[in-house]
């Protein structure tokens, strides 16, 4: 007996970009229905019942994010969702569409097809594993209890996500604002990581994620915080935490990483990481995501003045051309 394919429903109002969309997830074994304007998007996410919903922002009628609300008020199933968003698009717009609308993804346009591909194999894989646990378990306690496990951690690595991340730093920055205490927050990015997937494969690539978070989290403090941001970044929140000490904490765990071998299928390789760190107080800063915005300036500056580095923002960062570095080698390489 065939296996139903998943539904997928795609609203774009470009029809090269939605024919080149479709192509591509029907060529995966999806089924896949168009909606070219944000009006007829709602009426099929609500009638059509689909797995999943790819949504531009950008809409002749009705703008991608309040789509996005209207199904998460109204239709009483979940429907996983994936933003498109500009290349443009700033961080705070970003967060919102995750935190604020209720989207569970993001992806900047133009894609990799076979990002794409990933995102939606992984948030479908989500949407199965919540419909499977919603037949099974019988107590509505039980029922709450799994899907808060599922809704805010990553299916991954097991760290918290970007929903839960965007929460706990919100009340961790009005805390620290509102008491006058210090709170770091730093960016984490691996280093080359497409030259991993590349040499060695995503499964490996899936293994080095798996053991960098595994080893960030294990060196935090009670109190701290750490999510996997999205792709191969991760952010920790550093409660009581200025920038000096986040910075000593984040170097040593940058060597340690930088030392370690990992042990994956395809043998042994080692990886580094990149660090950028922001903190207040701190003049100018006055809202969570400023905060965000600036150790993302400072993760920038790490990638580009050599990687492998700690970086601790300041006003006058300028923009450098990339140091060479090395692609990531099995020891004895």
């Amino acid at each position: 007996m065939d296996v139903e394919k998943k539904h997928i429903l795609l609203v774009e109002d470009s029809r090269t970009q939605a024919l080149f969309a479709r192509r591509l997830l029907e060529g995966a074994g999806y089924r896949v229905t168009v909606a070219e304007t944000g009006r007829a998007g709602m009426e099929l996410a609500q009638t059509a019942h689909p797995d999943l919903l790819l949504l531009d922002v950008v809409l002749p009628d009705i703008d991608g994010f309040e789509i996005c609300r209207y199904v998460r008020r109204s239709v009483v199933t979940y429907i996983p969702i994936l933003i498109f968003t500009g290349e443009r698009t700033g961080v705070e717009d970003r967060i919102g569409a995750l935190t604020t609308v209720g989207a569970d993804d993001y992806l900047a346009k133009p894609y990799n097809p076979r990002e794409l591909l990933a995102h939606v194999e992984a948030l479908l894989r989500i949407k199965s594993t919540i419909d499977e646990l919603l037949s099974r378990l019988s107590s509505e306690k039980q029922s709450y209890q799994a899907l808060r496990r599922i809704a805010l951690t990553d299916y991954l690595t097991g760290l918290y996500n970007r929903h839960y991340f965007a929460e706990v730093f919100e009340k961790e920055f009005a805390f620290a604002m509102r008491y006058k205490t210090a709170l770091a927050l730093a960016l984490a990015d691996i280093d080359m990581f497409r030259d991993v997937n590349n040499k060695y494969g995503h499964p490996t690539g899936d293994w080095v994620l798996q053991n960098v978070s595994g080893l960030m989290q294990s060196k935090l403090r009670l109190g701290d915080a750490i999510a996997r941001y999205g792709g191969e970044e991760f952010v920790m929140i550093l409660p009581m935490t200025d920038a000096h000490a986040a910075a000593v904490a984040c170097e040593r765990l940058r060597a340690q990483i930088e030392q370690t071998t990992l042990n994956a299928e395809a043998g042994p390789l080692r990886v580094t990481v990149s660090f950028g760190i922001a903190a207040i107080p701190a003049l100018g800063v006055t809202k969570a995501s400023e905060l965000l915005e600036r150790a993302d300036k400072a993760l920038y500056q790490a990638k580009h003045t050599g990687r492998n580095r700690v970086e601790i923002y300041n006003p006058y960062m300028t923009s450098v051309p990339p140091a060479p570095t090395p692609t990531p080698t099995k020891p004895g390489d």
